[in-house]
């Protein structure tokens, strides 16, 4: 008598993996069937797999409206952060939280989308203006001496820039707020959470 294949009780690791990204990111099953050299039909059935199982599967276009901002352990520390210090890229944001960017751009939008956080947060682009505008920032030191440390010929402009678009460049006297510069052990200033909506 030909036996049938045994019926697996628990996801694989990269079909968790998967089940993950559509959970936490608005790709679409396309996309991910490319990236994990599948086919769309086979994403549909680890996510029926994963349902019957009892794996929460929602698609974050769904949840968007629905979305606990205070119950989302990402968006908490997104609101940390955000308390601390303004002068940051999305990039960095994400390695702050030890989450995909992807993800951290979703959480991010659903943010200031419901004016928990400024539209001027995290909306620098380069790591190093970045690390330049906070050096400024939290230092006594004049632009000319912060643009030759960051490598830039005319700084001042682009504090002037930056003051343009509404983000705050001005001087603090707060020196105990550790800038960017000197935290080279970024990763871990916050432990990694769940890259899953509340």
């Amino acid at each position: 008598m030909r036996r049938g294949r045994k019926r697996l009780r628990e996801l694989c690791y990269r079909d968790k993996k998967i089940v993950n990204r559509l959970n936490s990111s608005p790709e679409t099953m396309t996309r991910l069937a490319r990236k994990y050299g599948v086919s769309k039909q086979r994403i549909f059935q680890i996510l029926m797999k994963a349902k019957e199982l009892g794996y929460v599967v929602q698609r974050p276009r769904l949840l968007a409206r629905y979305h606990g901002i205070h119950q989302c352990e990402v968006c908490n520390k997104i609101l940390e952060v955000a308390d601390k210090e303004d002068l940051v890229t999305k990039k960095q944001l994400a390695q702050l939280l030890s989450v995909d960017d992807k993800v951290c751009r979703w959480h991010l939008n659903q943010l200031k989308g419901s004016g928990f956080v400024s539209k001027k947060f995290a909306t620098l682009r380069s790591d190093r203006l970045a690390k330049a505008l906070q050096y400024y920032k939290y230092n006594p030191f004049p632009p000319g001496v912060v643009g030759r440390k960051f490598g830039y010929r005319n700084f001042y402009s682009l504090l002037n820039y930056q003051r343009r678009k509404g983000i705050d460049v001005e001087k603090t006297l707060d020196l105990s707020i550790v800038t960017l510069s000197k935290r080279e052990e970024l990763p871990g200033v916050f432990p990694s959470v769940p890259q899953t909506h509340s």
